[in-house]
């Protein structure tokens, strides 16, 4: 690693790698973030980051680099703001255009006030939230848990107040006084030349100038400095949207993962993590019961956040009755069982503990991102970055550490009687326990030997569960296409497609992946066939063949595998990952379930809740999309609380014997890596096992049948407090749906999103814009525009997005974008037909295709040539004036019902 200090202070950090070949990963490091914010200037840091990263000076670096495949980011923390770019295929061109992108965030800003505006809007979008309650929850959590530590703490209205009414001058202040050479770094990690990247460091960088009077953060470090002091604190107050009876405790520790400079800091770390694992990974399996002591226990609750990283919180959640004795006995057997999860550690847990570290921490100084990360923290606060050596001697350290040093560790965190924090909920004065109370039952804890002693989980699956004759007998056909995709049709009439791809990185090495569906059916009625979805859904919750949900849990967790059975649309469908070494755990286990349902009372009850919950759950951006499906298909199957509270425990079962008694029509896909031959043997036997009936096809698959006209809409929803909108430009496109058509659509897209996204920012955190298919057969396409608003905003928005629309309608793409979108798509495409990794384009790009009735070779043959040699400027342009159409557009606002904190 190649370290150095310019003659006006800005540092470099410069390392060579070649894993991954030609990847180069960029940091500009400014020594600034909210802490070092005045009155005036609260929220600037945040909204300088947004102006710097979209700065419009004359060479507009930002489009430039994006048009290149490289991908910047940027992000404002409390003591430092990071800028980053990734360059995934670099060349000199790019390298030296990645340091000029460094360059012009870090000293060549330009303050237009049209686009600091725009900015605005987008900061303010990003301080909205989808769920306001949840907000405010940890809002108040992260006050109480700040107040007995003497930390200052931020307040986000003030933050919008300072936005709304912006003044440029405390920004450019903000700007002037902590974005300096001095306070800067940039750091180089990737496959580079050393001399060449440090001439190019020294050539942008040298002749930045520092100002004459420079301001000190001492004061404002030595403020921000968090120092534990032991007390707990007992708190309590009301929810007035979630009126359960609970408490929620918070644990607060030293983080000493954060500034580590000594072994001796390497090593409570290691002691740290050990303990958070162990503890964490022994709450999953105390959890795995229906009515457990606590709940929710994670290691990192989200207002570790407010610490600056010095302090780590971990939560956990315990209901309670409105009895005081009930109070009592709960509280104590939820602080017993928290006990439990550092008591008596084995050489076991430490064993595998140590594993995982190990294998972190051999990643924390190998890959891009992760040294790049290190060098920062060693600008921005001394962190120690070990050498090879070091590194040797720390994971040799790592190895020496005994059982009786974890245990020891664990005993200090596992004491309820300093930095515990106990907010009570909704709980009436008269039955709260006192603070003596309180210290009698950790006392009480404390002197009581408490063992670890989880449910009891272990699950073994007979080979009897696969009952078959197997044989060559069981395959009809079997073809092989030109790109690779083999299809099978077997004696039971259910169709297997497979197609192998290369696994992006060692993670993804033999791995398998299986996608089945079929049509949803309508039914004699619409209850029908939401009992049958519901059946299905309660097969991924529900335990099977007398092991309860719980023990399932660990099964697939045991055995690496996933399973999940849900719907989407129009099909119900069956999901499983697994490797190929645990083929046959998969389908015993995926035998099991299709035969013998969950009968247990407490499975069908805690299923209900559940169901009932995911129906209020706010997240994503589109957690209101199935208003809008609701209204275009009004008569299309859909689960509510209405049919949830009135299915029964028998109706359900029945329906669930009766629903995987019958594969008619079932077709599955599947991807990965292996090699199709070897696989196909394998496989084939499991689904020539399946159970299909003989009987004709009488129902109808769910018919939903978009109606193209205009329309205004209106949804309401609790719990909201700002404005959402939807704009569709459904249209009707000429049948059959070429290739070049479908290549052209693509295009229109990516401009249609860029052309969106640049005006709505100034209102809109993320604004996007997009199409696809409603309707392939019948050729109905759709356009739109989804936005985030304040409330009493959302008309000028929608203006806004009016005014793009007819601007993109009349003015098109131009040929430098063209070809500059040509060249990223094309890499895309190599990227996703040749490889997989967390995103396999495969199964659902089969899935459409089987369904639509296509030839899948078309457009993977087709879509490179067209993109290179058949796509016309003229073409792209006569095609967004023919296809982004208003005569049939379609308006959805969501609003709240009623104001909400």
């Amino acid at each position: 690693m190649r370290y150095g200090t310019l003659d006006n202070g800005f540092t470099y950090y410069i390392k060579k790698t070649q894993d991954p070949k030609k990847e180069v990963y960029m940091k500009l490091a400014v020594k600034a973030g909210s802490f070092f914010e005045t009155r005036s200037q609260e929220g600037y840091a945040h909204l300088l980051e947004h102006v710097a990263l979209f700065n419009k000076n004359p060479t507009d670096f930002h489009a430039r680099v994006k048009y290149q495949g490289m991908i910047p980011r940027a992000q404002t923390g409390q003591v430092v703001t990071k800028y980053q770019i990734v360059i995934p295929d670099a060349n000199n061109e790019k390298i030296a255009l990645g340091l000029n992108a460094l360059k012009s965030w870090a000293a060549e800003i330009k303050f237009d006030q049209s686009q600091v505006a725009v900015q605005r809007g987008a900061v303010l979008g990003e301080l909205r939230t989808k769920n306001p309650y949840q907000q405010w929850l940890n809002k108040k959590y992260g006050e109480i848990l700040l107040q007995n530590v003497e930390f200052p703490i931020y307040s986000k209205e003030s933050i919008v107040k300072n936005i709304k009414h912006f003044n440029m001058g405390p920004l450019k202040k903000f700007y002037k006084d902590w974005y300096r050479p001095d306070r800067q770094a940039a750091i180089i990690v990737g496959d580079i030349n050393l001399d060449s990247i440090q001439i190019l460091i020294e050539k942008n960088f040298s002749d930045l100038n520092n100002p004459k009077n420079q301001k000190d953060d001492e004061d404002i470090i030595k403020r921000f400095a968090i120092e534990l002091k032991g007390n707990n604190q007992y708190v309590t107050f009301k929810d007035s949207i979630d009126p359960g009876r609970r408490l929620t405790m918070f644990i607060k520790e030293k983080n000493h993962d954060y500034n580590k400079i000594s072994k001796r800091d390497f090593y409570h770390m290691f002691l740290q993590k050990m303990v958070n694992y162990i503890a964490e990974k022994r709450s999953q399996k105390f959890q795995k019961q229906y009515d457990p002591p606590f709940a929710n226990y994670i290691n990192r609750h989200t207002t570790s956040n407010g610490f600056k990283e010095q302090v780590v919180v971990s939560a956990m959640e315990v209901n309670l009755d409105d009895h005081p004795t009930a109070i009592d006995k709960q509280i104590y057997a939820a602080l017993t069982g928290y006990k439990s999860l550092f008591s008596g550690i084995t050489d076991q847990e430490v064993q595998e503990a140590r594993k995982i570290l190990k294998s972190e921490f051999r990643m924390a100084y190998q890959n891009n991102v992760n040294l790049a990360e290190a060098y920062l923290e060693n600008f921005i606060q001394g962190s120690a970055v070990p050498s090879t050596k070091t590194q040797t001697e720390l994971y040799d350290l790592l190895s020496t550490i005994k059982v009786n040093e974890v245990q020891e560790f664990a005993d200090k965190k596992a004491s309820l009687l300093e930095n515990k924090d106990f907010i009570f909920i909704n709980i009436p004065k008269n039955s709260l326990p006192g603070t003596k109370k309180m210290i009698d039952l950790f006392e009480e804890v404390a002197n009581t030997p408490i063992a670890f002693n989880p449910p009891i989980l272990n699950m073994e699956l007979s080979d009897s569960i696969l009952k078959f004759s197997g044989g060559s007998h069981t395959k009809v056909d079997a073809s092989t296409n030109l790109i690779g995709v083999t299809r099978v049709k077997l004696t039971n009439g259910i169709d297997v497609w497979l197609k192998p791809s290369k696994p992006r990185s060692e993670v993804f090495k033999n791995q398998i992946e299986i996608l089945g569906f079929k049509p949803l059916v309508t039914g004699h009625n619409n209850k029908n066939i939401r009992s049958k979805i519901l059946a299905h859904s309660y097969a991924s919750y529900s335990g099977t063949g007398g092991f309860n949900k719980f023990q399932v849990a660990h099964y697939l967790e045991a055995h690496h595998l996933k399973l999940h059975f849900g719907t989407d649309e129009n099909d119900f469908v069956i999901e499983g990952t697994f490797k190929e070494k645990n083929l046959e755990d998969f389908f015993k286990l995926f035998f099991l379930k299709i035969e013998e349902p969950d009968k247990d009372t407490a499975a069908f009850t805690s299923w209900k809740e559940k169901e009932k919950a995911l129906l209020a759950i706010r997240g994503g951006s589109d957690f209101f999309r199935g208003k809008i499906k609701k209204i275009w298909y009004p008569d299309a199957p859909s689960v509510d609380k209405e049919i949830l509270d009135t299915i029964s425990r028998e109706l359900l079962l029945s329906e669930y014997k009766k629903h995987f008694s019958d594969f008619k029509n079932y077709t599955f896909i599947i991807s990965g890596d292996f090699t199709t031959d070897l696989l196909l043997k394998k496989v084939q036997k499991y689904f020539a096992a399946l159970p299909v009936s003989k009987k004709e096809d009488d129902l109808p698959p769910v018919s939903k049948a978009f109606s193209l006209r205009k329309r205004n809409d209106t949804i309401r929803l609790e719990r909201l407090n700002q404005a959402f909108a939807e704009v569709y430009y459904p249209v009707k496109i000429k049948t059959p749906v070429d290739s070049k058509s479908q290549v052209i659509l693509d295009i229109i897209n990516s401009g249609f999103n860029e052309q969106i996204n640049k005006r709505l920012r100034i209102g809109s955190y993320s604004p996007r814009a997009s199409g696809y298919w409603l309707d392939k057969k019948k050729g109905i396409y759709t356009f739109f525009i989804n936005f985030d608003s304040e409330l009493g905003n959302e008309q000028r928005m929608l203006d806004y997005a009016e005014e793009e629309v007819m601007k993109f309608q009349k003015t098109g793409v131009n040929q430098d974008w063209l070809d500059a979108t040509i060249n990223l798509k094309l890499n895309e495409y190599q990227r996703n037909i040749n490889s997989f990794g967390y995103f396999n384009f495969w199964p659902d790009y089969l899935k459409n295709t089987i369904k639509n009735k296509e030839n899948p070779e078309d457009w993977i043959l087709q879509y490179p040539s067209l993109l290179k040699n058949f796509i016309s400027l003229e073409e792209v342009n006569e095609a967004i004036q023919n296809y982004l159409s208003t005569a049939y557009q379609q308006t959805f606002l969501i609003l709240p019902k009623e104001t909400v904190y």
